[in-house]
């Protein structure tokens, strides 16, 4: 019997290792092609820099290709053999293949290794998703000890370095996930699947037991749902369950339960290692924890709607992703000499990012909700009698009224004559963005087309987006009943769609899991391509709650969704940026304050209060500075005196840098730049500042350390290496390398400023339809420096046709001359002439020479 056993071991093993056993391979003009016992494997350049791998077996392949849409040229390779391995080599990048064990080996040409997949992990496994063929395709890489690595999009567990954590990659409210990573090693990493998605999957699953039915609190409360305002119970039961580890070490825990859920909360041995509340939480979370061998006990509470899996994985450096519904194994791998450059060469490929309007740069007006046209033009009213600066005001939901549930139509009853509002609201110098879903109501007169053209997904309340003629359908929809009427932007509401509702559903392109990342995607190709074939000379805009791969190029801004209030919350929606930035998305925002607040007592508690300051100031530093609340008044005024002050005058600083600001968004479609910086992108050399989790570059300048905390008046603040900084208040120099202790009372955030860097300023201003041709130019002097300013018109696609202005500006710090050289370029009613303050800032106490000068385009140097 032992020998049956054994030889049966043995044949299951040779047949694993059969799969990646080298045949042959066939080398053609676009590519390699690695002929393995059970498939073949593809190795294509994209570009210098980037290389895509495809593991196939039998024809089985993905037919769509929804991101990689740019294919150049295929560059320049080389293939060498040897009698163990096949080397193919661009002018930056060398894949080396092992015949002997078939793992790919990424080097640079200095032929320095940043990227190994680790041995044995290839897997192709075959299954089925509701009767159809698919695999489970896995892939490991090695990840070194000190490797830190970011992006996946947008997470609410907290995780700034995501080497060894574990996620499960799907798209639900406050949750966007993108598989995409970026590491210090010098690589990106695009895993090119669809569907369900696992980073670095768990193998040790808990057996939990359900303790009693509903035990624990009792509540009702009202929460936004796609059927409106509802009262959902939040009745909760316990499971409790025990494992045992065999080795002391970090661990990484998953608890995944099934949906949506306003706890997350899991005790090992009577110790909260996974605690968080809200009205809405993704259905997975995740948390490293640090446990010793042996036995350990385990108690989750969660909805009873809900049945809670408990499972870990120990830490071993390693980065895996695994998709349980994948038609072949397929990842790319962009190499840089930073990280600009690896997401250039993503962004490259996949799509570039058009220019937002200057408009979308300033203050974002947003409540849930307001209720009629008179609403929205007295609230507007009221910022411009208060000298509060706004550029956009915002409606939510539940302007369709009678329409029915989600129809893009104002009801007349609230909303008469909308043209005529949003006049009111463009001569206030404001713009008007709506909000969208796509789950109208099918019985609604505008739903009945939908139906009659088969464009809902069968049995479900969301349309079919990825059907062309459902594109066409919608945004006629949007363009005859809101864009015609003056809508400046769009809205993009539960875009995911909402809850991961593409389960078990079929789409135009088949089975609905192998595409369950992809609607928001789609969602604003729609409004994108609909809006630019009707109205070229109009810069779309999109604020949506969900996005996928590649949608960069369509001009979408994403927020973090229906978040709550408290400091934690707020710490983690900074993580969460920087992780998201770190995708390639450059434009993404937060609801100030959280969407959940604390009813009505708000407007009194001064607790709030400090929060809501300190947010409200990070959010000046944000792309994309917008507010916005549930249920909640959001407008300054309404917290009091105080409060509105604060506000006002960091709003002011925000419009006063929107020259910095509207220039840095050229270098992000120009230049493939990105505004929200993480420190690795500018400091990869220096590991303390690669690990900060809330500390970031906005633009090449700005240092930002948003103050995380409560009641606090000094705040710790890490200055980069190789470089001295600027306290941004006081002017007072630093050198870096330290950790220094910053005064932070409540109306001021921590800023600092590089040495050597320009940043033109200018005056205040009421809305981005105000000249601001009064600038004052800081020089933040100690090394050389240069800035671009950009200018445009401002709201059409004209800069594409080459219709701006750059203003280049140097500073030697040799000879201390600032040189602004002539101006390049020139648009239809540009600024002619700008009165210039340039402000010399070198770190001693009255130690700043200011001087004026008229600047009319021509080359104007300037001695300090």
């Amino acid at each position: 019997m032992q020998r049956v056993i054994y030889i049966l071991f043995l044949g299951l093993l040779s047949t694993s290792i059969s799969a990646q056993q080298y045949k042959k391979h066939v080398l053609t003009k676009n590519k390699l092609a690695i002929d393995l016992s059970e498939g073949i494997l593809n190795i294509i350049p994209l570009n210098e820099k980037s290389i895509r791998v495809q593991y196939q077996i039998g024809n089985v392949k993905e037919a769509q290709e929804f991101v990689l849409i740019n294919t150049p040229n295929v560059p320049g390779f080389s293939l060498k053999e040897t009698a163990n391995s096949l080397k193919l080599s661009t002018k930056g990048i060398t894949v080396a293949f092992d015949k002997k064990t078939a793992v790919l080996q990424y080097s640079d040409k200095s032929g320095k290794v940043f990227l190994s997949e680790k041995a044995n992990s290839r897997l192709m496994k075959p299954s089925t998703i509701m009767g159809e063929a698919c695999f489970v395709a896995e892939q490991g890489f090695e990840s070194p000890q000190d490797e830190y690595l970011f992006g996946l999009g947008q997470f609410q567990d907290g995780f700034y370095n995501l080497k060894n954590t574990t996620r499960k990659l799907i798209q639900v409210n406050t949750q966007i996930a993108i598989p995409f990573v970026v590491s210090n090693k010098g690589y990106g990493l695009l895993w090119h699947q669809y569907g369900l998605t696992y980073f670095n999957p768990t193998n040790q699953t808990i057996n939990l037991v359900k303790n009693t039915v509903n035990e624990g609190e009792k509540r009702e409360v009202e929460v936004t749902t796609t059927s409106g305002t509802q009262r959902v119970s939040q009745q909760q039961s316990v499971y409790s369950g025990s494992f045992s580890v065999a080795k002391d070490g970090e661990y990484s825990l998953m608890l995944d339960l099934g949906d949506m859920d306003s706890r997350h909360l899991v005790l090992i041995d009577g110790i909260d290692v996974i605690n968080q509340s809200n009205l809405w939480l993704p259905p997975a979370v995740s948390k490293l924890v640090s446990l010793k061998a042996g036995e350990h006990t385990v108690k989750v509470v969660c909805k009873s709607s809900n049945t809670p899996a408990l499972s870990l994985k120990l830490s071993n450096n390693e980065t895996v992703f695994n998709s349980p519904n994948a038609k072949s194994l397929d990842y790319v791998v962009f190499a840089g000499n930073d990280t600009d450059e690896i997401i250039a060469n993503y962004r490259n490929l996949t799509g570039n990012v058009p220019m937002l309007p200057k408009w979308a740069f300033g203050f974002w007006q947003c409540r849930e909700r307001y209720t009629s046209g008179e609403h929205l033009v007295s609230t507007i009213k009221e910022f411009r009698k208060r000298n509060l600066p706004v550029d956009v005001i915002v409606q939510d939901w539940q302007y369709w009224g009678k329409y029915g549930w989600g129809v893009p139509k104002f009801d007349e009853t609230h909303y008469p004559e909308p043209e005529k509002f949003i006049k009111e609201i463009h001569d206030l110098n404001a713009h008007f963005s709506v909000s969208v879903w796509e789950n109208l109501n099918k019985e609604s007169e505008i739903g009945k087309e939908y139906v009659s053209k088969n464009l809902f997904i069968p049995n479900s309340p969301w349309i079919d987006i990825y059907n062309p003629e459902t594109q066409k359908t919608h945004w006629n929809a949007l363009n005859k009943n809101l864009f015609t009427l003056g809508v400046d932007s769009w809205w993009m509401d539960a875009t995911e769609p909402e809850n991961d509702a593409l389960r078990g559903k079929q789409i135009f392109f088949g089975l609905g899991d192998f595409y369950r990342l992809t609607y928001p995607l789609f969602v604003s190709k729609a409004v994108y391509e609909g809006q630019r074939n009707t109205n070229p000379e109009k810069r779309v805009t999109i604020l949506t709650r969900s996005a996928f791969l590649g949608q960069q190029r369509y001009a979408t801004i994403n927020w973090s969704g229906d978040i709550g209030w408290n400091w934690d919350t707020y710490k983690r929606q900074i993580v969460a940026g920087l992780n998201y930035n770190l995708t390639g998305m450059p434009y993404w925002t937060t609801d100030i304050g959280g969407f959940f607040r604390p009813g009505s007592g708000q407007y009194k508690d001064e607790k709030y209060h400090e929060i809501l300051t300190r947010w409200f100031q990070w959010a000046v530093f944000n792309p994309i500075f917008r507010m916005h609340g549930y249920q909640t008044e959001t407008e300054p005024w309404k917290y009091g005196e105080k409060v509105e002050n604060n506000m006002r005058s960091m709003m002011n600083l925000r419009y006063q840098l929107l020259p910095y600001i509207y220039s840095e968004a050229w270098q992000i479609s120009k230049n493939n730049s990105t505004l929200m910086r993480p420190l690795i992108m500018d400091f990869n050399q220096d590991t303390t500042a690669v690990s900060q989790a809330y500390q970031y570059m906005f633009g090449k300048a700005f240092l930002i350390a948003p103050v995380t905390e409560a009641n606090v008046t000094e705040w710790d603040v890490y200055l980069p290496k190789q470089n001295a900084w600027f306290d941004f208040w006081t002017g007072k120099r630093f050198e870096g390398g330290q950790t220094i202790a910053t005064a932070a009372p409540l109306d001021k955030i921590p800023v600092f400023v590089k040495e050597g860097s320009i940043v033109p300023m200018g005056n205040v201003i009421q809305s981005t339809q105000a000249k601001q041709d009064e600038l004052e130019i800081r020089v933040y002097t100690g090394k050389d420096a240069t800035f671009t300013m950009y200018n445009d018109e401002g709201d059409n696609y004209n800069y594409e046709k080459g219709k701006y202005s750059e203003i280049p500006i140097i500073w030697n710090e040799k000879n201390q001359t600032l040189t602004l050289a002539n101006q390049i370029g020139n648009y239809k009613d540009q600024t002619t002439t700008y009165t210039m303050t340039i402000k010399w800032i070198s770190g001693n106490e009255n130690d700043s020479v200011v001087k004026t000068i008229k600047y009319t385009g021509k080359k104007v140097v300037v001695k300090k």
